[in-house]
């Protein structure tokens, strides 16, 4: 069983206040576990606005519906799962892209963005918290608070991911490898500032080109959760662009953290976000966890281009684990 709380300013006791069209919809997308055909509202929204407590509660219902009872009495429990859950607590981080990834409508007030409920995992009750991530400061808190934080966006040709309230022209600035190249298109500059190395022109002249030195400002000011994090960096070509980044980050601690191999586009029904967390909920592998993930941007990516929508690309193993020291 799972009890959900939904932070919301100015309701007693933290309780949110449903209308009942949205509370009937929401039951109705819980038990069915997919949408309402021509309602408009999808499972994961209220009244139309994202909700990272019901992201969350579907992950669960998910994992109960794959195993029917919550694993962690079986023979081995994988050892990432007590890092994670062994003060009874979990905190989770949803970070998202800016609006040309795709349309997202987020709660206006920062408390309705922060979801608290109880649930079983692993044979205990844990007290989940859910955080969306929408700007650079929230990025900052989550690095060093959640235990899971999962991030989609872009990677601002290797400047850093932005986020929906910061927009194109402010990532939050994490290269800090001597030497690299953070190259950007001239029409893809979008108000970047930043201290530029060179300018060139490409093949036949028909497109210029803007070279700028990396800059790890924001990320210098970053402190790392002191203890177990799982990291997803859902952003074009995260691997190559943040590897060492991070590695450097979370060289102290344990540390998951899953990178993409390609460019990617944001799913806006955060599907693969559902996908880690139900098998996170599942004390799935962690190899598993990837492949599940996978699976289900294949999906996705098969959705987008059977309906013709660009960039789309199906992409079979987009998702690779980068780091893994598991205590």
């Amino acid at each position: 069983m799972a009890r959900q709380f939904i932070r919301q300013g100015g309701c007693p006791g933290g309780r949110k206040r449903f209308s009942c069209r949205a509370l009937v919809c929401m039951l109705v997308c819980c038990a069915a576990g997919c949408g309402v055909p021509g309602s408009g509202v999808r499972p994961d929204t209220v009244d139309g606005v994202l909700n990272i407590g019901d992201l969350i509660f579907r992950a669960y219902q998910a994992a109960q519906q794959e195993n029917s009872l919550i694993r962690g009495t079986g023979p081995q429990q994988e050892d990432y799962i007590e890092s994670l859950l062994g003060d009874g607590r979990l905190t989770i981080g949803l970070g998202i892209g800016t609006r040309d990834l795709g349309r997202v409508a987020v709660p206006e007030d920062p408390d309705v963005a922060v979801s608290r409920g109880e649930y079983s995992i692993s044979g205990k009750k844990i007290l989940v918290e859910g955080r969306l991530i929408l700007s650079r400061t929230d990025f900052l808190k989550a690095i060093a608070e959640c235990e899971v934080v999962f991030v989609t966006s872009h990677s601002r040709f290797g400047a850093g991911p932005v986020f929906l309230r910061d927009g194109l022209a402010h990532p939050f600035r994490m290269q800090q490898t001597n030497g690299y190249d953070i190259v950007m298109p001239e029409t893809e500059v979008k108000g970047y500032q930043g201290t530029v190395k060179r300018r060139f022109t490409g093949p036949l002249g028909r497109k210029g080109y803007v070279v700028f030195h990396p800059s790890s400002s924001e990320l210098n000011s970053a402190v790392p959760l002191h203890g177990y994090q799982m990291l997803v960096l859902s952003t074009c070509t995260s691997k190559k662009h943040f590897l060492d980044e991070i590695a450097e980050l979370r060289k102290p601690f344990p540390t998951t953290a899953v990178f993409t191999t390609r460019a990617c586009c944001m799913d806006t029904r955060f599907r693969i976000f559902m996908r880690l967390l139900s098998g996170i909920f599942q004390e799935r592998p962690i190899e598993e966890i990837v492949a599940g993930m996978n699976e289900e941007y294949r999906n996705v990516a098969w959705e987008h281009v059977r309906r013709r929508i660009p960039p789309w690309k199906v992409i079979n193993r987009l998702y690779t684990i980068g780091i893994n020291t598991i205590p």
